[in-house]
């Protein structure tokens, strides 16, 4: 059944691209009514943007939503990663800025909140979007493929010349507590030699050890190094997660993916979304919510590792 959270959820911190404060509040929703963001910065025109497939627009280094309006919110990628990976169906984002806080890199301390708020069954049925056939996009030089599988798989590979990253893969099986063992905790990353372009061109001005796994010249710079094997690739599949989560339900099929990033994921669900004879959208009957299996020392152990 789709669920919501039980009570309102508040957390704040720096914008990783904009280097501005923001707030967060996230509040219980109806049944069907999605996953909804709301800027409540912006008076003059619609403050509300859908996960959704058509508000998705490529964007450098994040996801990005907008609507029609064009009104924009950027880098959603880890709470929509944790909404997918608790199985969270409605929920109001209220944000007072244009990009949601980085926090530590990672989805945890947003499913630590959620998780210390609980989640409530709704009496609705969840939706689930279900690959019929497979879809293909290339960008950049990578690639991503959708085929049929009976649940949901992402298999992912990156490679980068600095030998701290260097070429790994991760075969990630969504259920059964997977995402808080494996991806919850993933950081996001960069090479210490590209700090300096992304600044110049606007980006990164609230990136820090503090919220990202920084690299330089096969030495890992943050204090205690990873938090798990394979960390980096593992957070691409948990923005991947994200980005998917923007279809507007889970998907049953099977992502493979070189070289992911998020315009590439952005490509991926517009083009799965406008290829209808490519899956088919069915109600769920009573499902195992295997967000209700974790502990709260289960995340403190997986923050740890």
């Amino acid at each position: 059944m789709q669920t919501t959270v039980s009570d309102v959820i508040s957390f704040d911190g720096i914008g990783l691209h904009s280097g501005r404060f923001v707030r967060v509040a996230i509040h219980p929703a109806d049944a069907n009514t999605g996953i909804q963001f709301r800027r409540i910065d912006i008076t003059e025109s619609r403050q509300t943007i859908s996960a959704h497939p058509d508000n998705v627009e490529e964007a450098r280094l994040c996801t990005r939503i907008a609507n029609e309006d064009g009104v924009r919110l950027e880098t959603v990628e880890h709470i929509m990663a944790a909404f997918a990976g608790l199985g969270v169906d409605n929920a109001l984002v209220h944000i007072d800025k244009g990009e949601a806080p980085i926090l530590d890199g990672s989805s945890l301390p947003v499913v630590e909140a959620i998780l210390r708020a609980g989640l409530t069954t709704l009496p609705a049925r969840r939706r689930t979007l279900v690959v019929t056939a497979p879809v293909t996009v290339e960008h950049g030089g990578g690639w991503a493929r959708v085929e049929p599988a009976s649940g949901l798989e992402i298999e992912a590979e990156i490679d980068f010349e600095d030998q701290a990253i260097g070429r790994q893969g991760f075969h990630y099986f969504h259920g059964d507590g997977s995402f808080l063992r494996d991806l919850a905790a993933a950081r996001t990353f960069c090479q210490m030699r590209d700090v300096a372009a992304m600044q110049n061109a606007g980006l990164a001005l609230g990136g820090s050890l503090s919220n990202a796994v920084v690299v330089e010249n096969g030495e890992i710079l943050n204090e205690g190094g990873l938090r798990m094997p394979r960390e980096f690739v593992r957070h691409k599949i948990l923005d991947c997660l994200g980005d998917l989560y923007l279809l507007g339900m889970m998907m049953r099929g099977k992502v493979t993916a070189s070289r992911p990033g998020h315009a590439m994921c952005a490509k991926l669900i517009r083009t799965l979304w406008h290829s209808p004879d490519c899956y088919q959208i069915i109600e769920e009957g009573i499902v195992a919510d295997h967000s209700h299996g974790y502990t709260m020392p289960e995340v403190a152990a997986a923050a740890a590792v």
